[in-house]
């Protein structure tokens, strides 16, 4: 096969993990993100790499992606304010382009494709990618006492990209106390469980089932943060371990950020890999989609995300291959909803003979902010090094399942630009109007409970006879509501909402 020279490989990969305990080194981020660099270096066998790499693109921190008000309350020793040249320049690449990436867990393999394109079109040679936290570190830190300094201006300049999380704070749904992931989330979560016919137990006892051989390959990964990690009839099982984070989420469900991790890969020229004896060791990005879905609230069905079907379905089609000749998978796994979605968009059962995690995913192998796809993706680089698969198919997710991008590494190549295709993704076709003011009943889509220092906070999304979309919630008080929302299903019932204090809505009882 004849393979172009400008064609883009990944050649290399590293990953680091810093545990708490013994031989713990209590790393910064940026020590982190250069140690990944070095050992994905150190896997060519290329002594002068770094000092040729042209580009250096860094997945975002976790206190990067926040509200400037707030980032000292996520950082309390600091951080630097280059934090991309930072690593630059502790992993030897002071010449290269240093670019600091927008937020989102997507942005790895959003980045990837970037990489490989700007190699296609002549822009680079050589280009490097990564990134780190240390919450872990800090976390523990704070807990002792100690204090730490990670401040940093350092030398040179960098091209920072943008926060790009403006679409993930909705007012509406902040001023009826529906904030974080944590509480957002259950809402798709619910509405999932419905369009599958389950019980709320029925539902508990499937995430258990759907997540059980993630915590299988967890276990067995080096790189995992955690030492422990539950059985898989301890997942869906409530215990003072594992307690309900936000129905119907228990903690070993979910996504967990409180990690010391960093991954790194390396993509240069076909060319330049040849040049350098690595050919070999070639790993080709074959094909590749991305989507971003509509705005959370005008979405008509919260149970399904059109924009992460269509991005699986043209990512296949992008690589010129079929669901059967991929090998293996690493699903984006934030919230159980988000692995049962993909898992649907590609037609996989529960208990799929395929991995589809090659890490362990994010509640059991770690969560690390924006960055976890690196993981997955130098993961897959490096199982088809190793002949243990052909193709991998690495699936990211940013957002309230906000915005897609998925990638399919092969030792065969596709397209030379995986960018360079016109399909772009159109959008779902309708959405829900929201009502701006309502009195009266409507029937509930789906609901999300948490437990506030006054006591248990219902929110609900709920259609009204128009087919409007009401956000309405209120404390839940001693009646006939709280017995059906703890007991219960309130899907499907009829509430009463009245208007409350300005742009919100409370639910009163049931109708």
């Amino acid at each position: 096969m004849q393979i172009s020279d400008n064609t883009p490989v990944l050649v290399a990969s590293g990953q680091i993990v810093d545990r708490l305990g013994d031989g713990w080194r209590g790393l910064s981020p940026a020590d982190l993100a250069a140690e990944a660099l070095n050992a994905a270096v150190a896997a060519t066998n290329v002594t002068d790499l770094a000092s040729t790499v042209d580009q250096l693109m860094v997945m975002r921190t976790f206190v990067d992606s926040v509200p400037e008000r707030i980032k000292p309350l996520l950082a309390p020793f600091g951080s630097s304010d280059q934090f991309a040249r930072s690593v630059a320049n502790r992993a030897g690449m002071k010449g290269a382009k240093a670019i600091y990436a927008t937020a989102g867990g997507q942005s790895p393999q959003q980045y990837v494709a970037t990489a490989c394109s700007e190699i296609a079109q002549g822009r680079a040679n050589v280009i490097a990618l990564c990134g780190a936290e240390a919450i872990a570190t800090m976390r523990a830190h704070q807990r002792s006492g100690e204090t730490l300094d990670w401040s940093e201006s350092p030398e040179g300049t960098s091209e920072d990209h943008g926060m790009g999380l403006e679409d993930q704070f909705v007012p509406v749904l902040a001023a009826h106390k529906v904030i974080a992931p944590i509480d957002i989330y259950p809402l798709m979560e619910h509405k999932k469980r419905v369009s599958l016919g389950m019980s709320r137990s029925q539902y508990q006892t499937f995430l258990g089932d759907v997540l059980a051989p993630l915590a299988d390959t967890a276990r067995k990964n080096p790189i995992t943060m955690f030492e422990s990690v539950p059985a898989a009839n301890e997942i869906s099982t409530p215990s003072g371990r594992n307690r309900v984070v936000g129905d119907p989420h228990l903690k070993s469900m979910v996504a967990k950020d409180g990690v010391n991790q960093a991954a790194a890969v390396i993509v240069m020229r076909y060319d330049r890999a040849c040049e350098l004896g690595l050919e070999n060791q070639a790993v080709f990005l074959r094909g590749f989609a991305e989507a971003t879905e509509q705005d959370l609230l005008e979405r008509v069905d919260w149970s399904v995300s059109p924009a992460l079907r269509w991005a699986y379905e043209h990512a296949l089609i992008s690589a010129d291959m079929t669901l059967s000749e991929v090998d293996a998978f690493d699903l984006y796994s934030c919230f159980p909803v988000a692995v049962i979605e993909a898992m649907e968009a590609l037609g996989l059962e529960v208990g799929e003979q395929r991995a589809v995690s090659l890490t362990g995913g994010l509640p059991f192998f770690g969560g690390p902010g924006n960055n976890y796809s690196m993981h997955g993706i130098a993961s897959a680089v490096t199982t088809i090094q190793r002949k243990q698969h052909q193709t991998v198919l690495v699936g990211a997710l940013g957002g309230h399942m906000s915005k897609h991008a998925v990638g399919i590494y092969s030792r065969t190549p596709g397209g030379v630009d995986p960018r360079a295709s016109d399909l772009k993704f159109e959008g779902a076709g309708n959405s829900r109007a929201l009502a701006s003011e309502f009195s009266g009943t409507a029937v509930v889509e789906t609901f999300m409970m948490k437990q506030l220092a006054e006591g248990t906070w219902l929110a609900v999304l709920a259609l009204n006879e128009a087919g409007e979309r009401v956000v309405a919630a209120s404390l839940l008080e001693a009646g006939d509501l709280k017995d059906l929302c703890v007991e219960g299903d309130p899907v499907d019932a009829r509430v009463r909402i009245e208007p409350d204090t300005q742009n919100t809505h409370k639910v009163v009882g049931l109708a």
